[in-house]
């Protein structure tokens, strides 16, 4: 049987031909794929470091893994010291660090694959990271930026219960993720969460009022309710029914912090807040630590000695009385 004659390209005079695909580039990458899916990570731990790999790899201009040495990696380091962040300024450690761990299980796995022969990070050193204090607010300012919820309007019903989730320290990105079924009546199922920190999150009897009471106003509004729609949604005319994004969530705090006359409010202090009040009423660390939904024993140790520094204030006041604030 004849073969089919293929139709020929014709490619004119001047025009530049296309480049053939490099199967070395390809396959590198597809090794960054098939390092992803054997990962047990959460959706939102997964694009962190997919986005780290990404970055390594432009880097090294598409370099073979097996090509990589421990040089490549400390000139990497040295780039990303001297890497502007999107703030200005230099990254933080914390941000270097994160994309270094990531490399160091990245070339683990390709070693263990036998994918690479020696893995070029076993020597790489972390930077070091300076302690940073919790930034947890006075009782008398979270009753300020809960005060200030009155001159919230239409909205007082669905912001008051996004305070009251904050206040149980959850990240603002969580609550923009919470689907009504994650809400069972007494607790919160955090999903999908930064660096694997899912978990339940048990709620005080104030959050689930103002929860069931804001479930009720979107029933008696209009709007959808089903187990899959959005736990928090936009009220704007633009995005009106819509899930309430970060920025949303970022400037409904921003907007209570001014009608309260309060200076350097952001959600994280809810959060930072939160962890520190816990250890500070007596709760176990081990179980306050599991209730944050912390993994690192370092960074929760802020929060216990920033718990221990409040007592100790207190015990002091006891005996000798509280100075004026001048």
């Amino acid at each position: 049987m004849a073969r089919d004659i293929p139709e020929p390209t014709f490619i004119e005079f001047g025009q530049a031909a296309k480049e053939p695909v490099r199967v070395a580039e390809d396959l590198g990458w597809q090794r960054v794929v098939e390092f992803l899916r054997s990962r047990e990570l959460s959706a939102s731990t997964l694009k962190a470091y997919e986005r780290q790999l990404q970055i390594f790899y432009s880097w090294t201009q598409n370099k073979s893994w097996h090509d990589i040495t421990h040089r490549d990696i400390d000139r990497y380091k040295q780039y990303l010291k001297n890497r502007p962040s999107k703030r200005g300024g230099t990254l933080a450690p914390t941000t270097i660090n994160q994309a270094l761990a990531t490399l160091k299980s990245f070339f683990k796995w390709l070693t263990v694959k036998d994918y690479i022969t020696r893995n070029p990070t076993l020597t790489i050193e972390f930077l070091k990271e300076p302690a940073k204090p919790p930034r947890d607010l006075p009782e008398t300012q979270v009753n300020q930026l809960f005060e200030a919820l009155a001159y919230r309007g239409a909205s007082e019903v669905r912001d008051r219960a996004i305070l009251q989730v904050l206040s149980h320290g959850l990240r603002a990105r969580e609550v923009c993720g919470l689907d009504i079924s994650d809400y069972d009546g007494r607790r919160l199922s955090i999903r999908e969460a930064k660096w694997g920190s899912d978990g339940l999150v048990p709620l005080k009897p104030d959050a689930v009022f103002a929860l069931d009471s804001y479930l009720g106003w979107l029933v008696r509004n209009g709007f959808a309710v089903s187990q899959e729609a959005p736990l928090f949604i936009s009220l704007s005319n633009n995005s009106r029914g819509q899930r309430l994004g970060y920025s949303g969530i970022y400037e409904l705090v921003k907007d209570l912090a001014q009608a309260s006359e309060l200076d350097d409010i952001h959600p994280h202090r809810m959060r930072h807040t939160f962890a520190t009040a816990l250890v500070a009423a007596g709760m176990n660390p081990l179980l306050a630590k599991r209730a944050v939904r912390i993994r690192s024993d370092k960074i929760f140790a802020r929060y216990s000695d920033r718990a221990l520094d409040i007592k100790m204030e207190e015990a002091f006041e006891e005996i000798y009385g509280a100075a004026e604030e001048s």
